[in-house]
């Protein structure tokens, strides 16, 4: 648990209202695949999962993911998968839409990454904090979404 905050960021939920304009901004289609970068408890991964072909949460901290987990054989939902690792183990490739709500001195460096591994058009919605050098490509209010 120590490691997971130290190595990752520490676990802020977001507030379910956020989690609805998130949903909302990335216009999900039935047959794309999402990610959820730092998934936390998995409460994006279900929101969106009514909305997308498949729906992941990485989560480093074990105790957030295994609480995932629990969650998702409570609500058996199959279209929902979490994965217990880094999220820079992860390759993005497969991925139509990122979430993230991430820490500003690591941003430069995941848009590095998503820039690298996802395909043209693919989306990120990012929760409170900005892509510096990205054009918005919509906005609502501490919600933000980029095209790549």
């Amino acid at each position: 648990m120590v490691y997971a905050t130290v190595s990752g960021a520490p676990f802020v939920p977001t507030r379910n209202r956020n989690v609805v304009k998130m949903i909302e901004l990335a216009n999900l289609t039935g047959v794309e695949k999402v990610i959820d970068l730092g998934s936390g408890e998995g409460r994006i991964v279900f929101a969106a999962a009514p909305y997308c072909e498949q729906s992941v949460g990485v989560e480093i901290n074990p105790f957030l993911y295994w609480i995932s987990r629990l969650r998702q054989m409570r609500a058996n939902r199959k279209n929902s998968l979490f994965i217990r690792d880094s999220l820079w183990k992860i390759n993005l490739a497969p991925y139509d839409v990122v979430f993230i709500y991430f820490i500003p001195h690591r941003m430069q460096k995941l848009a590095e990454k998503i820039k690298k591994e996802m395909k043209p058009g693919s989306r990120i919605v990012s929760h409170a904090f900005v892509f510096s050098d990205w054009s918005i490509e919509r906005k609502d209010g501490s919600i933000y979404v980029y095209v790549v």
